[in-house]
């Protein structure tokens, strides 16, 4: 009997890992399907990184990396190269598998936070608590895609842990190193998400802040952990008031203000309107409607949004990647973090008034401090931009994650006081357990027979089997243009281009926006064309190169298509593989006067 007791805990672990780390893993290189243009831009230049130390614009060890007119951090990319460099080679499994480690280290992280904060804490519910976040739908799907904001909280919920074992440790008992530690690793996370190299700042400030005591002490120890994070992040200061740090920003506030200009501008309309178009009394109106206004009540609806309940557990925003059928959480999870975020606040509201008191503070007060400010910092550039989405929101959903787990400890112990029979106590949370995996089943099986299987043109879920077609018969043509996909940085990926070519490619104009793109490489061509404007243009030109196309379908062309490409299920036609010339030859057919139309005027 003892022997099975002790046995126990090993088999959980085992059972847990397994459960937690199988499906994470599993289909990583295939579901989600195909490959998203913004992945192709990581991947081609970690690719290009490991085999040459250079980007695909051929800039040497880059601190930033160029994308489609903005900039990357370059923590991820990286990351994919040396990954790639290791393997020796590049696809969708190690595009991805930055973001499954990361997913792996934030688990680990909150088990360890949770232990910091509850010292006596059953292993069992460790397991548990780990559990909850890995199936959680915003963590679960963005440890399967390539976002650069998720390894940012990866390495954040690393500094939040050993930020926490300062706060709960005695002032005679704090070990300088992991002090060092907590800085070190939210410099890191600055190198993988341009956006929270402001929280961070502000984060460390905060640390400082709790840790230290006197006005003297603090200043000195902010100012010292500010250097610190400075030198460990040289390489991003530079960019905290740049061009190059504030482009992505830049863009979302543009969209943001358009939309907001034109709200302005029907509200006051419709003032004008009612006060009988008597301009002087309409001025009114530009007290209440105006952009200054508009940004603040725009970012605290958005910071609102993000904090409540229809965002984190009933619907999520759609986004690439993520399944917005569940919210980022799943429902069941609800109480627990009512409760969670009731202890929090009655600590954070404690720990004030103390602190105005000038009295002193416990550990769970600076803690719960801490915890809210770092969400809600964490939601500044979101709300500035206006924008609510999983990525900008990722440092606050860890925060809620703790929040809902340390409202399971609570829970725990409030049944273990107020419900004396066991059996009672067992069966409510049997069936509440019941609920919880019901939905952890449903959500996961959604995850993998439903949101990857739909909208596969959204997914581009035949990118890998077009390419590697053309791939096949290249050598065969003088050029591959591409009218719809995703240009050469796709062939590139897939091993039909080499680095040097991409080095030497061609990029298009900067539009409105200032995004441009990656036209030429080798044989291949982007080009935004019909496939018959094609056909006419080369006639025209007298062009006798060997073209191969890849287009959208054509219902006339089908007779003269060299490759087809079918959703999964086989029932939509995706996208078709052309040679030119057979296009030319039955347009020559089918209208007579094709070339004369073609004809110079």
């Amino acid at each position: 009997m003892n022997f099975l007791k002790k046995l126990s805990l090993p088999l959980f672990l085992v059972i847990t890992v397994l459960v937690i780390v199988i499906p994470r893993f599993y289909q990583l290189d295939s579901t989600p399907p195909g490959l998203h243009i913004d992945e192709v831009s990581f991947a081609a230049d970690a690719k290009s990184l490991a085999e040459t130390g250079r980007d695909t614009h051929g800039v040497f060890l880059p601190r930033v990396f160029e994308a489609f007119g903005e900039y990357k951090a370059p923590g991820l990319t990286y990351s994919m190269a040396l990954i790639s460099f290791l393997t020796g080679r590049m696809d969708n499994a190690i595009a991805r598998l930055p973001a499954a480690l990361a997913g792996i280290v934030s688990l680990v992280m909150l088990a360890l936070t949770l232990k910091t904060i509850y010292p006596k804490i059953s292993p069992y519910l460790l397991l548990i608590s780990a559990s909850l976040l890995a199936y959680s739908p915003w963590h679960f799907d963005m440890s399967r895609i390539f976002y650069e904001a998720f390894s940012a909280m990866a390495w954040l919920s690393i500094s939040v842990f050993f930020a926490t074992r300062q706060l709960m440790s005695q002032p005679n008992k704090l070990k300088n190193w992991e002090w060092w530690v907590a800085l070190a690793t939210a410099a890191i996370a600055g190198y993988y998400y341009a956006s929270l190299r402001y929280v961070i700042i502000g984060y460390v400030i905060i640390l400082s802040y709790l840790t230290s005591q006197g006005l003297k002490s603090q200043l000195k120890k902010a100012s010292l952990a500010l250097v610190f994070i400075f030198l460990i992040g040289f390489f991003w200061v530079g960019d905290l008031f740049s061009g190059i740090g504030l482009k992505r920003l830049y863009h979302y506030q543009e969209k943001a203000n358009y939309g907001q200009a034109l709200e302005i501008d029907e509200k006051r309309q419709f003032c004008y309107l009612v006060f009988n178009r008597d301009a002087s009394k309409a001025q009114f109106c530009y007290l209440l409607w105006n952009k200054p206004t508009a940004k603040v009540t725009g970012g605290l609806k958005t910071i609102a949004t993000y904090l409540g309940t229809n965002f984190l557990f009933i619907n999520g925003e759609p986004e690439h990647g993520f399944d917005s059928q569940y919210g980022m959480y799943l429902l069941p999870l609800l109480p627990l973090y009512l409760i969670g975020l009731c202890y929090l606040l009655t600590h954070f509201t404690s720990f004030i008034t103390l602190s105005l008191r000038s009295k002193p503070t416990s550990p769970q007060g600076k803690l719960a401090f801490l915890y809210t400010s770092l969400a809600l910092l964490s939601l500044v550039p979101a709300a500035m931009a206006l924008n609510l989405n999983v990525r900008m929101g990722m440092v606050m959903l860890y925060i809620a994650a703790l929040i809902i787990c340390i409202g399971l400890v609570e829970l725990l112990s409030w049944f273990k006081q107020n419900f004396r029979l066991p059996l009672v106590r067992y069966t409510i949370l049997s069936i509440y357990s019941g609920v919880i995996v019901f939905y952890i089943v449903q959500s996961v099986a959604h995850y993998y027979l439903v949101f990857t299987k739909s909208n596969d043109l959204q997914w581009t879920s035949d990118a890998g089997t077009v390419f590697n077609y053309v791939k096949s018969i290249s050598a065969q043509y003088d050029r591959v243009v591409d009218t719809d996909l995703h240009g050469p940085l796709a062939p590139y990926f897939y091993g039909d281009i080499t680095t040097a070519e991409i080095h030497a490619g061609s990029y298009s104009q900067p539009d409105d926006l200032g995004f441009y793109y990656l036209i030429k490489a080798g044989k291949y061509e982007l080009r935004q064309i019909n496939i018959f404007d094609l056909a006419c243009e080369v006639v025209s030109h007298g062009d006798t190169r060997r073209t191969l196309l890849i287009t959208k379908p054509y219902s006339d062309l089908v007779s003269s298509r060299k490759f087809a490409s079918y959703s999964w299920n086989q029932t939509h036609l995706m996208h078709e593989v052309h040679d030119l010339a057979d296009v030319i030859s039955y347009l020559r057919r089918t209208d007579t006067n094709f070339d004369s139309r073609c004809l110079p005027k």
